[in-house]
């Protein structure tokens, strides 16, 4: 039987998840307190960045929740205020109605112009302080992880197809009477 205060201890020191979430929220408090003069979080700029990389035709909401490697669901409650503000917009792709297209505003782009003196202060802060190499290294390492876990997760959401059964013919049907058959 495993000692559950030993496995804690281990998982806590060890494990590169919890590192990862300690680092991530950390990062998100200093440029959310950064961008909290403007009324944006780090999470809301990083949506409406993400969706003006995309151009003026948008985004699909399924491809933005890969990029952001969220699950569509959580990016769809985290459009809602950005919309509500009039920031984004989400419209049906003109191709398919039942695509949801995410576009930015102008007030959208507005938003990002704004927050951009804001974000780069912060970016400055925390490079100087960890070291523009290391900066660098960590940002390339992220990456890495950031793909390694998409490239599993990708590989792990498509399950084994089962042995399907061997079809069978139809059954012959039985003649109506007074009925010719087909020949």
């Amino acid at each position: 039987m495993v000692d559950f205060a030993s496995a804690a201890r281990t998982i806590a020191s060890q494990c590169a998840l919890v590192r990862v979430r300690r680092a991530s929220r950390a990062l998100t408090r200093l440029y959310d307190d950064s961008l909290r003069p403007l009324g944006l979080q780090a999470t809301q700029l990083t949506m409406l960045v993400a969706v003006a990389t995309c151009g003026e035709q948008g985004v699909r909401l399924t491809a933005l929740a890969d990029g952001l490697v969220m699950d569509r669901t959580t990016l769809t409650r985290n459009l809602v205020p950005l919309e509500k503000a009039g920031l984004l917009r989400v419209a049906r792709a003109p191709d398919d109605a039942r695509v949801r297209i995410i576009l930015l505003t102008r007030q959208g782009e507005r938003a990002i112009e704004a927050a951009f003196p804001a974000w780069e202060r912060t970016q400055k802060h925390v490079r100087e302080q960890l070291g523009a190499g290391q900066a660098d290294a960590l940002r390339e390492e992220l990456g890495r992880v950031v793909e390694m876990a998409t490239r599993t997760e990708r590989a792990s959401e498509r399950p084994a197809q089962p042995a399907r059964p061997a079809k069978r013919a139809p059954a012959a049907k039985p003649a109506r009477p007074g009925k010719r058959k087909a020949t």
